[in-house]
C-alpha cells in the first residue's frame, strides 16, 4: 500500500525544481549583463563615442559627395548653356570647355583612393551615357539644320566638361555599336585627352558615322597632332589622308567642308612638323 503511494505522486517535486532552474536562467544573463555595463562603463563610453564620430564622419562625407555631384552637374550645365549660345565653327576646343574639364577632374580628386571617388566617377560615367541619350535623341528628333547643330553642340560641350574624369570608360563608350551618342562621348575624351592607341579608330568614324561626328573626329584628330604628331607622323599622315578621301567621296549630302578643313590644317601642322625636325 505504502509502495503505491509513493508510486502515484512523484510529480510536484520535479516540477518546482523545473521552475526554479527557468528563474535561475531567465535572471543569470541579464545579471551577467548589468555586472559587464557596471565594470566597463569607461570601454562601452569609449565604443559609443567612437561609433557616434563614425557616423558623424559618415554624414559628412556623404554631404561632401553630393555637394561635389552638384558642383559636377552646374559645371556640366555652364559648358552646354555656353556652346548654345552660338553656333560654334572653330576647330579649337573652347578654352570654357577646358576649364570647365579640369574643374571636373579637380571635383572628382577630392577623395583620391576610396570609395567615395569611386561613386563619383561612377555618376560621371551615368551622366555620359545620359548625354549620349540626349544626342541620338535630337538627331532623331529635330531636322537638320543649324538649330540642331546648336543642340549637339551643346551636348558635346556638355560631354567634354566630363571627359578628362570619364577617361576610364574610353574603350567601352569606343566599342558601342549601337549608339552614335555614346561614340561621340569616346570623341570628346580624346578631343581633351588624345591616346595614340585610337588614332585608326578615329579614322574609321569617317566610314560609318554622319557630317556632325565627322567634324568632331576631325578636331580629335588635329588635337592628336597638336599632342604626338612628330612621334606618330606617319601614322597620323596616312590616317587623316584616308579621312580626307573618305569626306570627298561621301555620298550621304554636301561633302563636310568644315571636317575638310580641319583634316587640311592638321595634315599642314604634320608638314610643318616634319619640316622642323628635318634641319
Amino acid at each position: 500500500m505504502c509502495l503505491l503511494l509513493l508510486s502515484i505522486e512523484p510529480g510536484p517535486p520535479t516540477n518546482t525544481f523545473g521552475v526554479i532552474v527557468q528563474l535561475v536562467t531567465g535572471l543569470i544573463w541579464p545579471l551577467i549583463l548589468l555586472a559587464f555595463v557596471l565594470t566597463q562603463r569607461g570601454v562601452l563610453s569609449r565604443l559609443l563615442s567612437s561609433l557616434a564620430l563614425l557616423a558623424e564622419s559618415a554624414n559628412k562625407i556623404k554631404l561632401w559627395q553630393v555637394e561635389i555631384e552638384r558642383d559636377i552637374n552646374q559645371e556640366v550645365d555652364k559648358a552646354g548653356k555656353a556652346s548654345q549660345s552660338a553656333l560654334h565653327t572653330k576647330p579649337d576646343i573652347p578654352k570654357r570647355d577646358v576649364l570647365s574639364a579640369a574643374r571636373v577632374e579637380t571635383l572628382v580628386g577630392t577623395f583620391p583612393d576610396s570609395p567615395v571617388r569611386d561613386e563619383i566617377l561612377n555618376s560621371v560615367r551615368h551622366k555620359m551615357y545620359y548625354l549620349a541619350d540626349q544626342y541620338d535623341d535630337i538627331r532623331a528628333s529635330m531636322t537638320s539644320g543649324d538649330e540642331r547643330t546648336i543642340a549637339m553642340n551643346g551636348i558635346a560641350a556638355q560631354m567634354r566638361a566630363l571627359a578628362i574624369a570619364a577617361k576610364p570608360w574610353l574603350k567601352e563608350f569606343s566599342r558601342n555599336e549601337s549608339s552614335a551618342g555614346t561614340r561621340l562621348c569616346a570623341i570628346t575624351i580624346l578631343q581633351m585627352a588624345p591616346d595614340r592607341r585610337y588614332v585608326d579608330w578615329l579614322g574609321e568614324r569617317f566610314t560609318s558615322e554622319q557630317p556632325f561626328i565627322f567634324y568632331h573626329a576631325a578636331i580629335a584628330l588635329l588635337e592628336a597632332v597638336r599632342a604626338f604628331g612628330i612621334e606618330q607622323q606617319q601614322k597620323l599622315d596616312a590616317v587623316i589622308t584616308g579621312a580626307l578621301e573618305k569626306l570627298r567621296a561621301f555620298k550621304g549630302g554636301t561633302p563636310d567642308y568644315g571636317s575638310i578643313n580641319i583634316l587640311q590644317m592638321a595634315l599642314q601642322m604634320l608638314e610643318s612638323h616634319s619640316e622642323s625636325t628635318d634641319r
